[in-house]
């Protein structure tokens, strides 16, 4: 064979060997998964609702009788005291019907004082026969009928007495003034159409109305633990109780409201604020967590991929409480399992892994903490 040939030879093998490793099949690493442990804590079970702060007391003030409003003595944000005068009406003929009254009490009181003089002088003069039987009758039913007359003349004049004195509307509670509707000069009573003039609230307690379901009624109980954060004061929970539960469901919304009242001394927290409120119901001891972004959801049930040497189960799991970044597991877990946390997106049941244990997903830090 010349120097040539062999050259050729060589070539044409070295070609060969290049097409054979070209068409072998290239084997894919096992993904790279992160894997932690699943943690433990006492779990509260909590029933969660929006909600508002309304007044532990509200009233809406206005003019009994008939009348043109003469003053208004408060305004929007006043506190007042019980009993304390907020407005004055000016009456239109109540004066004039009270003087009335009150001189027909006086004749009232001359008649009956007449029919008793007379009655008493009958009574006298019948044991000498100078009065008959019928008369002293007569005169004793005189009596009767002015005592009669004279009660329903005062009772009047009491009662025109009552209405003149409501034309001095006065607070029924401590609070403060909530609304204003009101000026001087507007027609005002029951018949007037112009509703009330002031509205007053008590606001050194507040309540709040947490709708409850039906699933969660069973476990609601009153003196629970409750807690209100609210939009307008972030990071700043406030803790009341649950005072009384409603005998009944709302025919609409099939929600039942338990009332939780809470302390307001200084004064920050207002009617209509919004927030949301939570009433513990039990605590879960010792409960198994783990993190909702390792919880896979597939027709209404929930798995996770469990790290069995190097390969992957997935197991359901049946959950409890909601934390909103992290789930209690009630059913399917043990307490050292180990879970995969994040890259279980291309997984399969039995999937082999190159698994990275205990650290952050999106920083590939260690964790320091157990909780997730």
């Amino acid at each position: 064979m010349t120097t040539r040939t062999a050259a050729a030879f060589a070539a044409l093998l070295a070609v060969a060997a290049c097409k054979k490793a070209e068409s072998a099949p290239r084997t894919r690493p096992p993904p790279a998964v992160t894997v932690s442990t699943v943690s433990h804590r006492d779990v509260p079970a909590e029933i969660r609702a929006p909600v508002d702060l309304r007044p532990l007391e509200q009233a809406d003030v206005g003019a009994k009788t008939l009348g043109y409003l003469d003053a208004v003595l408060v305004d929007r944000g006043d506190r007042v005291r019980r009993g304390q005068l907020l407005a004055v009406v000016r009456p239109s003929d109540l004066p004039d019907q009270l003087a009335a009254a009150r001189g027909t009490l006086a004749q009232a009181q001359a008649a009956a004082a007449l029919a008793r003089a007379n009655k008493e002088r009958a009574e006298r003069l019948a044991p000498g026969g100078f009065v008959s039987q019928q008369e002293l009758q007569q005169d004793q039913t005189n009596v009767a009928t002015a005592d009669a007359t004279l009660a329903a003349a005062q009772a009047n004049v009491g009662a025109l007495a009552t209405r003149l004195g409501e034309m001095r509307i006065e607070s029924p509670l401590d609070g403060f003034v909530a609304v204003r509707r009101l000026d001087p000069g507007a027609l005002v009573g029951p018949t007037a159409g112009s509703g009330a003039i002031l509205t007053v609230q008590r606001l050194d307690v507040l309540r709040v109305f947490v709708p409850v379901n039906e699933r969660d009624v069973e476990r609601l109980k009153i003196g629970e633990e409750a807690r209100v954060e609210l939009d307008a004061l972030p990071g700043r929970p406030i803790q009341g109780r649950v005072v009384r539960i409603a005998p009944a469901f709302d025919p609409v919304a099939r929600t039942l409201d338990a009332e939780v009242q809470i302390p307001n001394p200084t004064g920050v927290l207002r009617p209509g604020m919004y927030g949301r409120a939570a009433i513990v119901t039990d605590v879960h001891r010792d409960a198994v967590v783990v993190p909702a972004s390792a919880v896979q959801i597939s027709n209404e049930r929930s798995f996770v991929f469990v790290l069995k040497g190097d390969k992957v189960s997935r197991l359901p799991i049946r959950t409890g409480v909601d934390g909103g970044d992290w789930l209690e597991v009630v059913d399917g877990l043990s307490h050292d399992d180990q879970i995969v946390t994040a890259g279980m997106d291309v997984l399969s049941d039995g999937a082999a892994v190159r698994a990275q244990k205990n650290v952050d997903p999106f920083s590939g830090r260690p964790l320091t903490a157990t909780t997730p």
